[in-house]
């Protein structure tokens, strides 16, 4: 069963196994359409761009996983406010979406997601860039598990997140997070909605 997924602190080993996870769960998502139009390889192309982020993240973040079996069902990726640089290493996030789509595309791309910036919260906080869980094993609680992980990591501080995915909004309110704004990115692309996490007070 998906709902006796063991959760811990994800190793460096595991991170292909991050990556795939991303990739399958992304498949549909509205930012990887968007970006990666090409059905036939946007698992593969969609692992490309997010694995030099998923190696970032385990230097210098914060990364559970939940394990079925021994085996990476699920992923939550944390960029933590105040980490230190992570060790360089090729291909870069961007130098990787680069090859995929071409400079000037990937140029744009990383614009229109920077265009959210102005709706995180005006004090550091932990940001969740992925959480993923295998389609296969959704609807279990899992995601939530990972991501009530990662709040009682960060010790109650406020965190907050972005989707392009609007049936992700009922699941991260109930988890206490309120809608912040919302924008467009680009002239074609998906609704970026950042969501906040208050912390909480004595």
């Amino acid at each position: 069963m998906a709902s006796d997924a063991v959760l811990d602190h994800a190793t460096a080993a595991e991170s292909p196994a991050i990556r795939t996870v991303l990739a399958r769960a992304y498949r549909t998502n509205p930012l990887m359409a968007w970006v990666l139009p090409d059905e036939q390889t946007r698992e593969d192309a969609c692992a490309a761009w997010l694995g030099p982020s998923v190696d970032r993240y385990l230097a210098v973040g914060l990364v559970h996983v939940a394990r079925l079996r021994g085996a990476v069902v699920g992923a939550a990726a944390w960029r933590l406010p105040g980490a230190g640089p992570a060790p360089e290493s090729l291909p870069t996030p961007r130098g990787a979406l680069a090859a995929l789509v071409g400079r000037a595309r990937a140029d744009e791309v990383l614009a229109a997601l920077g265009s959210a910036a102005l709706l995180a919260p005006p004090d550091p906080a932990p940001y969740l860039n992925f959480l993923a869980v295998a389609p296969e094993h959704q609807g279990h609680g899992i995601g939530q598990r990972l991501v009530e992980a990662g709040i009682a990591a960060a010790r109650d501080v406020g965190t907050y997140l972005a989707t392009t995915d609007a049936r992700n909004l009922p699941f991260y309110e109930r988890l206490g997070y309120g809608r912040s704004g919302a924008v467009r990115l680009g002239a074609d692309g998906p609704l970026l909605t950042v969501l906040r996490r208050a912390p909480r007070t004595t």
